[in-house]
């Protein structure tokens, strides 16, 4: 499965950041992880319907 991509980086303007921006980042970064999960499964199932159709 995918990891989950948690830097340094994005953890230090996280606490040093208002509520609503760290809201507003969180909910970028949530969209992020979806896009990505979608992508993965799209990517699994153009393999296995690759392995299918040399069966």
């Amino acid at each position: 499965m995918l990891k989950r991509r948690r830097t340094t980086r994005f953890k230090h303007r996280a606490i040093n950041s208002t509520t609503t921006r760290r809201r507003v980042m969180l909910r970028k970064l949530h969209k992020k992880i979806i896009w990505r999960r979608r992508m993965f499964a799209m990517q699994k199932m153009a393999e296995m319907e690759a392995l299918n159709e040399a069966s």
